[in-house]
């Protein structure tokens, strides 16, 4: 039941699906949606705010995993994700007079809960449907499946966008279009789903139940199930993991969403560039995936996740070389971005998930920071939409967009020591790991100019 024995593992079929539609109803096209139905900066702010809040769901998720299987309760996030997703669009299209706007962010938070729901159920259930040894690799090569689909189907719309508007198709009904083809790619999901379950079954009747070993969270092993539906932090190191995502979800959540906002009001890129440039970065996770997997299972998810900050941190700093140099500096913020964000999931999946133990247990360490990491996050778009506004009456538009980027490079930068102090037994460091990359490719030019 290993990943080597199945090339036809239902996991890939499910990141196929899952990224084709999470490129077509993306943040970046909700955002072009919201501009065309008229919202401003707190419109944008809600936007990049909803899909962090969200993440409050994670709370419930060991207990609901405690008293349902993860594959059910993905199902049914499937299907509130998608009927949110399909209101927003009905919404962007019929635009009802006096609510558009309410009511679009209300589709919209209704499809990010299921989303946030489905992420947190299918966290478990991947580990459930592969064995311990081989979860590294399943998660690189999963990820580079659901890169490589999102880059081709995200470069196809982004053209048929383009040209639908170009023909005199009103923005906010093509914008609309393009969510509701992403709801129904996510209807194809149904079927690598059920295959899941069953695969997830057939491991555990072949594994005998072993101990659950030490975790970075928890270096005693695990702690005596409780049985709630709020989940806090139990041990001083999953302390340590709030105090990083904390600052890192306040640093992330701080220029979220405004970057694409800034290039299509102010830059003048279309949405359908937008929307080829996210293909770019879910592409990028082709980039590398294979690598992040399979250093992580040998080095560990602490060097790997150090590294990979370092990529995200510089995000900032590539929109403020697009809005003061060239806007192509677009193209390498966003392809970098998707290559370091995809080793930053595959390391933090292997850091944080259990493979072994209960559902419920399994995500315990992931849901603490996911929750900590949401809760930062969701603040921060708020207070940098005021700034924004605040700014731009004063100073204009590039002076506001300027300053907010310049202080969202400064918090990344500040989350690093927090970073450093997560614990992580058994994890070389990053710079370590670093130094064996570089050797190994210096090794491979020498032999083939050899």
């Amino acid at each position: 039941m290993t990943v080597e024995r199945s090339e036809r593992h239902p996991g890939y079929s499910e990141a196929i699906f899952c990224s084709g539609a999470r490129v077509l109803a993306s943040g970046a096209m909700f955002a072009g949606l919201a501009l065309a139905l008229g919202g401003g900066h707190f419109t944008i702010a809600t936007l990049a705010a909803l899909p962090y809040i969200a993440r409050l769901m994670h709370l419930a998720m060991p207990e609901l995993l405690r008293r349902h299987s993860a594959g059910r309760v993905a199902r049914v996030a499937t299907w509130l994700e998608r009927c949110g997703f399909l209101i927003a669009a009905i919404v962007g299209i019929v635009r009802p007079e006096g609510f558009t706007l309410p009511a679009f962010l209300a589709g919209f938070a209704i499809g990010v809960l299921g989303q946030q729901l489905y992420d947190g159920s299918m966290a478990s259930l991947h580990s459930e449907a592969t064995t311990p040894e081989t979860y590294g690799r399943y998660t690189a090569i999963k990820s580079r499946w659901g890169s490589m689909a999102g880059l081709a189907l995200g470069i196809l719309a982004s053209f048929a966008l383009d040209a639908t508007e170009r023909l005199g198709v009103p923005a906010h009904i093509a914008r609309s279009l393009a969510i509701a083809g992403g709801v129904s790619v996510h209807l194809l999901i149904t079927l690598p789903l059920a295959r899941m379950r069953g695969r997830a079954r057939s491991i555990a009747l072949q594994q005998s139940a072993g101990p659950c070993l030490p975790t970075p969270t928890t270096p005693n092993g695990t702690q005596t199930p409780q049985r709630s539906w709020v989940v806090l932090p139990r041990t001083p190191e999953q302390w340590k993991l709030v105090r990083f995502a904390l600052a890192w979800g306040f640093a992330i959540g701080f220029s979220t969403r405004q970057g694409e906002a800034m290039a299509i009001s102010h830059l003048g890129v279309s949405v359908g560039m937008i929307m080829l440039l996210s293909a770019i970065a879910v592409g990028g996770g082709v980039v590398g995936a294979k690598s992040w997997g399979q250093l992580g299972d040998r080095f560990g998810g602490k060097g790997l996740m150090s590294i990979a900050f370092a990529g995200l941190t510089l995000d900032p700093l590539w929109w403020l070389a697009a809005m003061f140099v060239h806007p192509a500096f677009l193209f390498v913020g966003y392809l970098l971005y998707g290559i370091c964000n995809s080793g930053w999931n595959i390391t933090v999946s292997m850091t944080l998930v259990r493979t072994a133990g209960a559902g419920g247990e399994r995500i315990r360490a992931f849901v603490v920071y996911s929750v900590a990491f949401g809760l930062a996050a969701g603040l921060a778009p708020m207070l940098s939409g005021a700034l924004l506004d605040v700014l731009d009456a004063r100073y204009g538009a590039t002076a506001a967009y300027g300053a907010l980027f310049a202080i969202g490079l400064a918090l990344r930068m500040s989350a690093y020591p927090w970073l450093r102090q997560v614990p992580a037994p058994n994890a070389e460091r990053g710079s370590y790991v670093s130094a064996v990359v570089l050797r190994a490719v210096r090794w491979r030019v020498r032999r083939k100019a050899a």
